[in-house]
């Protein structure tokens, strides 16, 4: 990529250990994919082991430019999906990212999408990007670790106090107990916010207003990353100009073809709807 993204992706990729097998993983991984499937012009910048083999299918993604900050590790979790409720045991961290390694010529995009999935980008990051329409994953502000390592709910400075340039945003009601409470005080800053409760759908929140979003109707084969497109296509539609419901349903219909199989899903069927560039005479096709 020559000059600057459409949409620049930070955060984090990590390395899912799901009892051996171990996989790509990571919210700053998934909507980097998922964007460059819907035709965006997107750029990711991370920190992980350069020569990685987890980073061979970010690397061979059409669309995509990948610049990877050299770490001698790469952030990885113990995943364990026994019980009631998804385990996660943090075993090794990658160093946070900066904003020196944004390459110069990325640093002045339209939209950015944080990522983050241990705290990996923090306020002074986020704020660097005030120019832009800056969407993120609260997930990784949301989380602590354990002695053991096992992650619980945390709040994080960012959690508590928003930063100042961010947008919209996305969190699972699982991601931690007072989901709704963080939900309504991001809504209360002016920030639209994505509270996202898998198949009972999602809530749109925003200076005290609720909207109700249905899932859309999908065969589910893997949740995984569902979340992380949801809080992708939410933030692309409202930059593009879309009001709140309708970037929630573009959302809930692109989580719906990722659940739809291992990685991605069928999100590839979606490409006509890279129509995220907002067109007010109405000429934009729809995710539909």
């Amino acid at each position: 990529m020559a000059g600057t993204p459409d949409l620049l992706v930070l955060g984090h990729v990590t390395c899912d250990d799901f009892g051996g097998e171990l996989r790509l993983g990571g919210a700053a991984a998934y909507a980097a994919r998922a964007a460059a499937v819907l035709g965006i012009d997107t750029a990711l910048v991370t920190v992980a082991p350069p020569g990685s083999p987890l980073l061979a299918p970010l690397a061979a993604t059409p669309g995509l430019s990948l610049h990877v900050s050299p770490s001698e590790v790469m952030t990885t979790f113990a995943v364990d999906y026994r019980g009631p409720s998804r385990r996660l045991v943090l075993r090794t961290t990658a160093r946070s990212l900066t904003l020196a390694d944004v390459p110069r010529a990325w640093r002045s995009p339209r939209v950015v999408c944080v990522g983050t999935v241990f705290g990996e980008c923090d306020r002074a990051l986020v704020d660097a990007f005030c120019g832009a329409h800056v969407m993120a994953a609260l997930q990784g502000w949301l989380r602590r670790r354990d002695p053991s390592g096992a992650i619980e709910p945390a709040l994080s400075p960012e959690a508590l106090d928003p930063p100042a340039s961010l947008r919209s945003v996305v969190l699972s009601e699982e991601d931690h107990p007072t989901a709704e409470d963080i939900a309504a005080r991001f809504g209360a800053r002016g920030i639209f916010v994505a509270l996202t409760r898998g198949r009972q759908g999602a809530t749109i929140a925003y200076r005290g207003q609720r909207i109700e979003i249905p899932a859309a109707p999908a065969e589910e084969v893997d949740p995984t990353g569902a979340g992380d497109v949801f809080g992708l296509v939410f933030g692309l539609a409202l930059a593009s100009g879309w009001d709140a419901a309708e970037a929630g349903r573009r959302a809930a219909l692109a989580a719906a073809r990722v659940v739809e199989g291992p990685g991605l899903g069928r999100l590839a069927e979606l490409e006509e709807a890279a129509s995220w560039r907002h067109d007010p005479g109405g000429k934009s096709p729809r995710i539909a």
